[in-house]
C-alpha cells in the first residue's frame, strides 16, 4: 500500500510540474510578442510589414523612430526602414483616413484615381482562424435559420432551431422544446427535391443577427455537394451549387459583408482554399503554398488594386500579392522576429526536458499534449542527476538508489522535485 502510495505522489507530481513549472517561466521571462503585420504596399509594389525586434536594435531603424519607439520596426523586402508617417502613406488603402487629413485625398494609383468612397467601396478583409473550422471546436449541432426577409431594419433570431439527424432537416421550438413537424416535412422535402442525401456532413453560416444581411447557410450532404439554403418569408430557397463533390468541402467561412462579392471562403479537404462567389458559386483557388489550415491564421485583404492572402503559424510569414483576378504577382515569406531564439529560451530548454501543454490550442477542444525539448535538454538533465546525487549524498550520507536515479536522469528537474516530497522511508 506504501508503495502505491508512494509512486501516485511521484507521478502526480511529476504530471502537474511537467504542466505549471513552463507555464510558469514562460509568464515571468518569456516576452509575449504579437505577429509580424505583412501587407503588399500599392504604392512601392513590394511587401512591407511592421514587427517588434527582439534583440539589438540596427542603428537604420534608431534613425527612422522618429514617430514611435525604435524597437518597432517599419520595414520591406529590400530591408528598407520607414518612419510610422511613411510606412501609412506606402499603404493608402488602409490608413485612407489618415491620408484624407494629410491632404492626400483622392489617390492617384497605377493611372486611376481613388477617393475615399471609393476605397470604402472596395475594401474587405477575410480571415480564417484553426479554432473556426468545423471539426476543430466543439458545437451544439443546433442552429437558427434566420428570416432572410425580416421585414424591419435588422434581423431577428427565429423562435426555432434546426438541428441535421440521419435522415431529416429537424425544427426544434426553442420555446416548447417540442418537434415542428410541419416545418420539418417543409425544408426536408426541399432538400430532398434537389437532390440532397442525408446525412449532412457539415452546416456552414454565421449565427448572428449582427449582421447586414442573412444568406442563410451552406450545408454539405453525405455525398460533399454542397447545398444553399435561405429561408425567406418563411418558405425554403434551395440552390444546388455546382461546387466540385472532388473537393470533399471540409469548411465554409461565411462572412455576409455588404460588397457583396464573395459569400466566404471554402476549405476543402486537401488543404487548398478557395474563394467562393456570389455571382456562380464556383470556386476560385487561392496560389497558396505550404499552407496548413490546423496550424495558420489565414488573411485575404481586399483593395481597390490588389488581393494580398497572408498566412502563418508561430514562426514563419508567408504572403502572396495578387491581381483582381487572382493571378500572383509576388511572393514573399519573413521568419518573424518572435521566433527568435532568446537566452530565456534557450534556459527553458535546458530546464524541462519536457513539458506538458493542457489548453485548447488552435481550437476549442482542451488537449493534453506533450512537447519534447531538444539538444539541450541534455544539459539540463545532466545537471540534475548531479546535484540529485549529490544533494543526496550531503543530506542522507549516502547514494541515492537506482529507481531514485533512473527517474531524475529520465525526468530532470520534475524527478528531482518529486524525489524531494518523499521521506526517508520512501
Amino acid at each position: 500500500m506504501r508503495k502505491l502510495a508512494t509512486l501516485s505522489l511521484v507521478a502526480l507530481t511529476l504530471l502537474v510540474s511537467a504542466v505549471y513549472l513552463p507555464r510558469l517561466y514562460e509568464k515571468i521571462f518569456f516576452e509575449r510578442v504579437e505577429k509580424t503585420h505583412l501587407l503588399y504596399s500599392p504604392v512601392t509594389r513590394r511587401f512591407i510589414y511592421k514587427e517588434k525586434i527582439i534583440g539589438p536594435v540596427p542603428a537604420a531603424a534608431v534613425i527612422k523612430a522618429e514617430d514611435h519607439h525604435s524597437e518597432i520596426a517599419y520595414r520591406d523586402t529590400d530591408g528598407t526602414y520607414y518612419t510610422r508617417v511613411e510606412f501609412e502613406k506606402n499603404l493608402p488603402f488602409i490608413y485612407y483616413k489618415n491620408m484624407e487629413l494629410w491632404g492626400l485625398m483622392p489617390l492617384a494609383l497605377s493611372g486611376r484615381t481613388f477617393d475615399k468612397a471609393a476605397i470604402k467601396k472596395n475594401r474587405q478583409v477575410l480571415e480564417l482562424k484553426p479554432g473556426e473550422i468545423d471539426d476543430r471546436h466543439p458545437q451544439t449541432r443546433m442552429w437558427p435559420l434566420l428570416e432572410s426577409n425580416p421585414g424591419q431594419a435588422r434581423l431577428v433570431f427565429p423562435e426555432d432551431r434546426f438541428r441535421m439527424t440521419a435522415d431529416a432537416m429537424q425544427f426544434v421550438n426553442a420555446d416548447t422544446n417540442t418537434v415542428d413537424t410541419d416545418l420539418t416535412a417543409v425544408f426536408t422535402r426541399a432538400l430532398k427535391e434537389k437532390g440532397f442525401a442525408f446525412p449532412a456532413r457539415s452546416v456552414n453560416g454565421k449565427f448572428t443577427i449582427l449582421k447586414p444581411f442573412d444568406e442563410g447557410v451552406f450545408m454539405v450532404d453525405a455525398d460533399y455537394r454542397v447545398f444553399h439554403l435561405k429561408r425567406r418569408d418563411g418558405r425554403p430557397i434551395v440552390v444546388r451549387t455546382p461546387i466540385d463533390p472532388a473537393l470533399k468541402t471540409r469548411h465554409i467561412k461565411i462572412v455576409e459583408n455588404r460588397r457583396r462579392e464573395y459569400y466566404g471562403l471554402l476549405l476543402a479537404d486537401d488543404d487548398s482554399l478557395y474563394l467562393l462567389p456570389c455571382d456562380n458559386y464556383r470556386p476560385i483557388r487561392l496560389p497558396l503554398e505550404d499552407y496548413d489550415p490546423d496550424r495558420m491564421d489565414f488573411k485575404l485583404l481586399v483593395n481597390p488594386l490588389y488581393r494580398t492572402a497572408v498566412w502563418s503559424d508561430d514562426a514563419v510569414i508567408r504572403a502572396v500579392a495578387m491581381d483582381s483576378n487572382y493571378h500572383p504577382l509576388d511572393r514573399y515569406s519573413h521568419r518573424m522576429s518572435r521566433a527568435i531564439i532568446t537566452p530565456a529560451k534557450r534556459l527553458h530548454e535546458v530546464l524541462f526536458p519536457f513539458s506538458l501543454r493542457l489548453e485548447a490550442e488552435n481550437g476549442g477542444y482542451l488537449r493534453l499534449s506533450l512537447h519534447m525539448g531538444g539538444r539541450l535538454s541534455l544539459i539540463g538533465l545532466l545537471a540534475s542527476l548531479v546535484f540529485f546525487t549529490l544533494g543526496f549524498r550531503m543530506h542522507k550520507g549516502r547514494f541515492p538508489d537506482i529507481a531514485g536515479i533512473c527517474l531524475v536522469a529520465v525526468t530532470g528537474v520534475y524527478g528531482w522535485l518529486a524525489m524531494s516530497f518523499l521521506g526517508p522511508e520512501s
